[in-house]
């Protein structure tokens, strides 16, 4: 028995785990579009490069035609660091070298660090939050604990169940000694608001290292504008840097093979409420 529910356990903390950490990858790949890519190339395979690696590699392979794949340096470097040759991988055993001068390197930001490890990092946090949550929801289920004998056990077990049910009135044996009932409060602690608060202002960094918009308010709340101001513009520095990056290798792509290829980024609303007079009133 104990033994299912440890396996049920590891089952559901990998469930959340990956729920959670597969809705914050769908939002990091899908943020970016790109325009004039050609036939062979799909966006969807740069972004997820990007992610996973922090960078990829954009070249004509022997055929003519353009591919972009996963990459790592290969070889000797230049008096700046910069590697001379990339390795380029790919599914089904391919590998090839490409030199420098051969190929654009897309960055998915200026370290060419990979969005996965600051996503792992933070879903981590939202999933011990997300279980805590469960275990203190479910311990509020249970919370007595009732020393008996066997041959009482049945008993108390049927006069909890008519309470369950809702019966107005409870019959038992007089017989029945309850000054030998010993029962136990757990009295937990309902912990959900605030282990929820706590979820989103991690989530909340989240999103703002990702670049999307965000307040770590309650939408019932007013926001004032130089709350509003400062939180934009900590996002919009972290948008910048990964839009930048790629805006950069299509600047390369079009000098180096000719090809039109463009990047921008989707417009995310916010629909956080200003406080007018409480802008007004902060500057008084």
């Amino acid at each position: 028995m104990s033994r299912k529910r440890a396996n049920l356990t590891d089952l559901l903390n990998n469930l959340t785990f990956r729920v959670i950490h597969n809705k914050f990858k769908m939002l990091a790949e899908t943020i970016h579009e790109w325009e004039g890519l050609p036939d062979v190339i799909e966006q969807k395979h740069i972004e997820r490069y990007l992610y996973e690696y922090g960078m990829c590699c954009y070249f004509k392979n022997g055929e003519g035609s353009y591919m972009c794949l996963p990459c790592s340096p290969s070889g000797k470097y230049n008096v700046y660091g910069e590697p001379l040759s990339y390795r380029v991988t790919g599914f089904g055993g391919f590998t090839r070298v490409i030199p420098a001068d051969k190929c654009v390197i897309i960055e998915n930001n200026p370290l060419r660090l990979p969005t996965d490890d600051f996503v792992m990092f933070y879903v981590n946090k939202i999933t011990e939050a997300e279980r805590t949550m469960d275990v203190n929801v479910k311990s509020c289920k249970t919370p007595y604990i009732i020393a008996c004998d066997d041959k009482t056990v049945l008993t108390f077990k049927n006069i909890f169940a008519q309470v369950d049910g809702n019966v107005p009135a409870i019959y038992a044996d007089k017989g029945l000694n309850l000054d030998a009932l010993q029962v136990l409060n757990t009295k937990p602690d309902f912990l959900c608001n605030d282990l929820m608060d706590y979820k989103k202002s991690v989530e909340n960094e989240l999103l703002t290292l990702l670049g999307f918009d965000n307040l770590a308010v309650d939408k019932k709340e007013r926001v004032n504008l130089s709350e509003a101001n400062s939180n934009n513009q900590l996002t919009q520095s972290f948008a910048d840097l990964m839009l930048d990056s790629r805006k950069l290798a299509c600047v390369r792509i079009n000098e180096m093979f000719g090809e039109p290829v463009t990047v921008s980024r989707k417009e995310v609303i916010n629909n956080v409420e200003i406080d007018p007079v409480q802008h007004d009133e902060s500057n008084n």
